[in-house]
């Protein structure tokens, strides 16, 4: 946790949230974490402050007088692809989650806001800078070396297929978000793959781990599931 906080405080996060109460709460708290915080009630506020200064993080609420959450956040990704976008929603029903995942938010969090949820998201967009640890941890015994493209279950070498090795890596690259269908037909099957061709990607990768590694969220897409 300690090399988590050490990663944030080097990070700069602009919050656009119109209600009073929440933004100044997510200010006071955020200030505790990051570098720099900065705030704006409204969407056009808070692109003249990107703008006069681009942030590592962008984190905006989906409802908002004039534009909306999701317009906003996809013109800050037409002006800096490094920024991580984030959305805020009280809503949790399908329209609104098709919304961001179209958007190309890389994250959404449901109101109330969770801060270790935050932070961790953030975290693992970022990784840490010269760190020489290439292994993730993907639980009961399964580790995956990204340098030498390998995956392990207690030390023994489980062998995958092409996509299979290129959806994993997708999934941990991802780690807190959901990867819609499009960004796997996009990454592996270079835009063209069918539904049932993806599905028997997620069930031999289920097979050769664990069922409840790889969640499901019926037309969104997966994500992976690992405390």
């Amino acid at each position: 946790m300690q090399t988590i906080l050490t990663r944030l405080q080097t990070l700069s996060i602009l919050i656009v949230e119109d209600e009073s109460s929440t933004r100044k709460w997510l200010v006071r708290v955020l200030q505790l974490y990051f570098k720099e915080v900065r705030s704006a009630s409204d969407a056009m506020e808070a692109l003249e402050l990107f703008i006069a200064s681009p942030s590592n993080i962008v984190i905006a609420d989906i409802q908002m007088p004039e534009v909306d959450g999701l317009t906003f956040l996809q013109k800050i990704g037409t002006l800096s692809t490094n920024t991580m976008r984030i959305v805020m929603t009280a809503f949790n029903t399908n329209p609104y989650l098709n919304r961001a995942i179209e958007s190309g938010v890389h994250f959404y969090l449901k109101k109330p806001i969770d801060i270790d949820e935050l932070l961790f998201a953030v975290a693992s967009h970022f990784p840490e800078e010269h760190s020489t640890s290439f292994v993730s941890d993907i639980g009961k015994g399964f580790l995956y070396n990204a340098q030498e493209m390998m995956l392990y279950q207690d030390k023994k070498p489980i062998k995958l297929t092409k996509k299979e090795l290129r959806f994993l890596e997708l999934l941990l690259k991802n780690r807190y978000g959901i990867i819609s269908f499009e960004q796997i037909e996009k990454t592996i099957w270079d835009g063209n793959a069918t539904p049932d061709a993806i599905r028997m990607v997620v069930v031999a990768l289920r097979k050769k781990m664990y069922p409840e590694l790889i969640e499901n969220f019926k037309g969104l897409g997966y994500r992976l599931s690992i405390s």
